[in-house]
């Protein structure tokens, strides 16, 4: 379902001071640099009471998870109108990003990456509306914080996390957040090959069913860089199956939903460190989830036993890893407890589209890749309201350039992916309703080392577009839409081989941020950096 727009239609992000007119950044990198930030909105918090709990306080210095017992707060008891996570953290010295996730009962609420820090130390925040969330705050549950890091006599970054919840119980103005009746994580979860695999049962009065998988290449290897991978054993990271990568959700044994998984930068990513000081990558600090509709599949399900539910990555070989999947289920309930019926009318899957073409230009190595997926569903379900038909249709795909040189010192790519989600409902004496989402990022950059001075200089440039919509439109009504465009350009580069001192480092970024919608409303924020230090922090939204 789309979020109503007062919970996506946040207040711009309050303005930090740029560089005074008379002051000009440092000509190359130093020690120390900006605390990083980006361009996306803060959270509309509501000014009526609230309660705030700490569920996070740590030090991670190795791979043992923190964890603590998380107890809803008695002031503030549900339910909630909203929801807020936010996370704190610190870290100084000399460290490698590092990859995280917090969840509640078993259910990850944040997947996260860390920032790369400066010798003097580097403070960040994140922010998320966990309203969604609200059912697992009802009630004592387990937190468990995983980051993993390294400290030794090289590594010596400590990260210091602080996160906390914080409710806003609704009252006659602020209505209850919309969430489903259960949140559970699957039972018994656990690999197989490079599937993640678990098992769960559907109450009999289930009236809607949705899958939420936090999916990330990550780990370092080239699953990290999954979009770059060539079926050829020559170049530095080869994939039997080219760089077409496809989420896909089973339901015992039957393809349920696909989405194309986000090209993940972290703070490290594309060989330069200093591209990511101040402004990160789009989704860096908040990795996003992707969501299925499954409600078709409820007559088949909410039987009594037990049903397996898989979560497998298209385009990786049996064995591989490097990817972290993370599922969830949210279960809506009938308010009568009845028992649903339902059926699964129409299961047509796509036969998968992928193609590789090699060629050789201007002395350059050139792969051309595509590749696509559908799939459609249809189904019905009878609960105590009445009868509901569910048809829900996914479309994925990617193209991209990919050329690179004998020596692989000028490394370039160019691609794009699209997923699109429809789902549409039918229920007798009322206008068909429609939702529809869609996603569009892509990638358009390279990496390429020149000598210099009889060391190699590495210099990485790159564009980032992260954009979104979602649209909401019963019978002729007008259609409720959110149109958001999020961009990220920049260049750095530094000499390799050499003491940190004499890196000689440089770089400039920049992020826009654009956010409309179908009632008029426009939002903007732009960032801007030279070396480490902002230069540019702007909120005006121009039409």
């Amino acid at each position: 379902m789309i979020p109503r727009l007062a919970l996506l239609l946040c207040a711009a992000a309050a303005a930090a001071p740029a560089f005074a007119a008379d002051t000009r950044p440092p000509t190359e990198f130093s020690a120390d640099w900006d605390d990083p930030r980006t361009a996306e909105p803060k959270i509309v918090r509501p000014d009526i009471r609230h309660c705030t709990v700490e569920i996070v306080r740590h030090g991670f210095a190795d791979f043992e998870p923190y964890r603590q017992a998380f107890t809803p707060p008695a002031d503030c008891p549900g339910p909630w109108h909203k929801v807020v996570l936010d996370m704190e953290g610190g870290v100084k010295g000399r460290q490698y990003d590092r990859m995280g996730q917090i969840s509640v009962g078993g259910v990850t609420i944040l997947r996260t990456s860390t920032p790369e820090p400066s010798r003097e130390g580097i403070r960040w925040q994140v922010e998320k509306d966990v309203s969604a969330y609200a059912p697992l705050f009802t009630r004592a549950q387990p937190v468990v914080m995983e980051l993993g890091n390294l400290v030794n006599e090289t590594y010596t970054g400590v990260f210091d996390i602080r996160a906390t919840l914080t409710f806003y119980p609704a009252d006659a103005t602020h209505a209850p957040a919309v969430s489903a009746e259960h949140i559970v994580p699957l039972d018994g979860a656990h690999r197989a090959g490079a599937d993640m695999v678990g098992g769960f049962t559907l109450p009999a009065d289930a009236t809607r069913l949705v899958a939420e998988v936090y999916a990330n290449g990550s780990g370092g290897g080239c699953e990290e860089f999954w979009y770059l991978s060539v079926p050829r054993k020559e170049y530095s990271c080869p994939s039997e199956y080219g760089p077409y990568r496809e989420l896909q959700v089973l339901i015992d044994g039957k393809v349920a939903g696909l989405a194309a998984p986000y090209p993940h930068i972290y703070t490290g990513g594309w060989s330069n460190p200093f591209l990511w000081y101040a402004i990160p990558a789009p989704h860096t600090f908040d990795l996003h989830p992707q969501r299925f509709e499954l409600t078709p599949f409820i007559g088949l399900l909410n039987d009594g036993k037990p049903h397996e539910l898989r979560v497998r990555v298209v385009g990786l070989a049996h064995d591989a890893t490097g990817w972290t999947l993370l599922p969830n289920l949210q279960i809506w309930r009938d308010p009568k407890g009845a028992r649903t019926r339902g059926a699964l009318t129409s299961h047509v899957l796509g036969q998968p589209a992928r193609e590789d073409a090699f060629s050789e230009e201007d002395g350059r190595t050139v792969l051309r890749s595509s590749g696509a997926g559908e799939l459609t569903l249809a189904g019905w379900v009878e609960t105590s309201t009445g009868r509901r038909d569910i048809e829900v249709a996914y479309q994925v795909g990617m193209r991209s350039r990919h050329d690179w040189d004998k020596e692989e010192s000028d490394d370039r790519l160019k691609a794009e992916w699209t997923d699109r989600q429809q789902v549409t409902i039918r229920a007798a004496g009322q206008a068909p309703q429609v939702e529809e989402r869609a996603l569009a990022f892509s990638l358009d950059g390279g990496i390429r080392t020149v000598p210099e001075a009889g060391n190699p200089r590495l210099t990485t440039d790159l564009v980032i577009q992260a954009n979104a919509s979602t649209r909401r439109q019963q019978g002729d009504a007008p259609a409720i839409w959110i149109q958001v465009e999020n961009r990220f350009q920049g260049e750095a580069g530094y000499t390799q081989k050499v003491p940190r001192e004499q890196r000689r480092a440089t770089g400039h970024s920049r992020q826009d941020f654009r956010m409309t919608d179908s009632a008029g409303n426009c939002q903007a924020h732009r960032l801007a950096t030279v070396n480490g230090y902002f230069t540019e922090d702007d909120t005006t939204c121009v039409r």
